[in-house]
């Protein structure tokens, strides 16, 4: 009575397939040298993509720095404008406004300012 009532488990086979030495050395040269090529295969495709990136990268540095350029340009172009059109026929009120913004742009530039 004191036995266990609980059905008794089957034990488990081992799946393997029993091989011969001669058969599984040189099955496993094979597969270790398809491995082997395909670590490189993987290897040389990240390599090619670090590359391509690094490529990118740089060229969107110089076109960030040719847009730099332009906007620098730009910006030189219409405070040259600005500091060289007359203000004669400004309104007297906006006159020291306007001065002072054509000194800002004098004293940016080391341009020399009589007014």
């Amino acid at each position: 009575m004191n036995k266990d009532p609980s059905p008794q488990r089957a034990q488990r086979r081992d799946k393997r397939q029993a091989t011969s030495s001669e058969g599984s050395s040189a099955e496993l040269a094979a597969q270790f040298k398809e491995y082997t090529a395909m670590k490189e295969a993987k290897h040389a495709m990240e390599l090619e993509a670090i590359e391509l990136r690094k490529k990118r990268e740089s060229e969107a540095r110089e076109l960030i720095s040719e847009q730099r350029e332009t906007m620098k340009n730009y910006n030189y172009d219409r405070n040259m404008k600005t500091f060289l059109k007359p203000h004669d026929d400004a309104p007297p009120n906006m006159l020291p406004f306007i001065l002072a913004r054509k000194r800002d742009i004098a004293n940016k530039y080391g341009w020399q300012c009589d007014f």
